[in-house]
């Protein structure tokens, strides 16, 4: 019988959006500890444009610490460990450095299908462009509204639901019309992917509506009745959607993919994991609540019963999305957590400046608190589309 291959040394990597992450893990007294760390800014972007730089100059920190070599000639990791100092017997890596997918939201009630459609694509890294609603109301858009806006957002996936299963028909069949006419009036190349999660008895009319012109994903209706939310069959096509159209077209994935031993994975979907651990590791019956405040995202995962219900606030996070925020109500939802009064001139040069520089530390009080303001208000924008499901 062959004698089973223990994995002692872990290297795990975390490319974000501004820095990356590497730390190792090696077995002391029989239990994992942590034994180094290092950071790097993420090299995704230009001059680099190969997210494997930042991950190598993270490990060469990690070198200078312990003695030991991760690295062979050519830069990649050496696997499995050789002997106490050369090689690693693993290596993981997770990523959030890729752009978000750009979404339209269709529905029928902004109230039921289109919360939930929103809730549905919040568990995913993703960026609204606009909502559609085929709500009869005094505000309603007509179809050329509807086939502009389409148009004018240019998304990677237009996500349609609306209706109970076995219930509304007409609006919905209504809504994926406007919907073909968009794409067929958009070139082939930049054509967005139509994921359909409404009343699966329309399914096949659908799917014949928007044959020959473009790729069209069914899922399970995220409202198949009025009171029961159903987002983890669309939250999987999603991820699929994340993981085709953004994840493996990041500068050196394929060289990362190559040193890894598991698949590659978002990092919002490893800190629910973590998170999901935690609650098994406490009292069942309570739940657990975990925050992550990235550069550019803001992950908040919940798990109660042992279900996790993960929420990502695409583009606002530590650095980025402080202009928008600032847009609205003339900057209140900021600076109303500063101690002292702030100029909103002032605050959206600093919060500018972070978006341009988001590797560059606070310079003083006043910088770092307009920071963490803007962290705070991050976080109520996430709980609020959170807090309903």
């Amino acid at each position: 019988m062959a004698e089973e291959q223990t994995i002692g040394s872990i290297l795990l990597a975390d490319c974000g959006t501004v820095m990356t992450k590497v730390i190792l893990l090696d077995q002391v007294n029989g239990q994992y500890r942590l034994v180094a760390q290092g950071e790097a800014p993420t090299t995704s972007e230009y001059p680099w444009g190969d997210v494997t730089e930042g991950i190598r100059h993270a490990i060469e920190q990690i070198t200078e610490i312990t003695g030991r070599t991760f690295l062979d000639g050519q830069g990649d990791i050496i696997t499995p460990e050789q002997d106490a100092r050369y090689g690693v017997d693993a290596f993981a890596a997770t990523t959030s450095a890729s752009p978000p997918l750009s979404v339209v939201l269709g529905g029928v009630t902004r109230d039921l299908s289109v919360a939930s459609a929103e809730r549905a694509v919040s568990g995913t890294y993703s960026h609204i462009k606009a909502i559609l609603s085929a709500e009869r109301r005094e505000d309603a858009m007509s179809e050329e509204a509807f086939v502009r806006t389409i148009r004018e957002a240019r998304p990677d996936v237009i996500c349609v639901a609306g209706g109970t299963d076995g219930g509304a028909t007409v609006p919905v069949l209504n809504l994926v019309k406007s919907v073909a006419i968009a794409c067929a009036l958009m070139e082939e190349g930049i054509r967005p992917q139509v994921l359909y999660a409404g009343n699966v008895q329309l399914r096949q009319r659908i799917a014949n509506l928007l044959k020959d012109r473009v790729t069209v994903r069914m899922a399970d209706n995220v409202r198949p009745t009025l009171t029961e939310e159903n987002l983890a069959d669309a939250q999987a096509e999603l991820n699929a959607l994340y993981l085709q159209r953004k994840m493996s077209l990041l500068p050196g994935f394929d060289v990362l993919n190559s040193w890894v031993q598991l698949p590659i994975e978002p990092s919002a979907t490893m800190f629910a994991r973590l998170i999901r651990y935690l609650w098994h590791l406490g009292d069942p019956t309570r739940g657990v609540l975990g925050v992550d405040v990235g550069a550019a995202n803001t992950t908040i995962v919940a798990v109660f019963n042992g279900r996790p219900y993960l929420t990502i606030q695409g583009g606002m996070g530590s650095a980025f999305g402080g202009k928008s925020l600032l847009r609205r109500r003339r900057g209140q939802p900021v600076v109303r957590w500063m101690p002292e009064d702030v100029d909103i001139e002032e605050a959206y040069g600093v919060l500018l400046n972070a978006e341009m520089r988001p590797a560059t530390i606070q310079q003083d009080m006043r910088e770092l608190r307009l920071a963490h303001s803007l962290a705070r208000e991050t976080l109520r924008a996430a709980l609020a589309i959170a807090r309903p499901g």
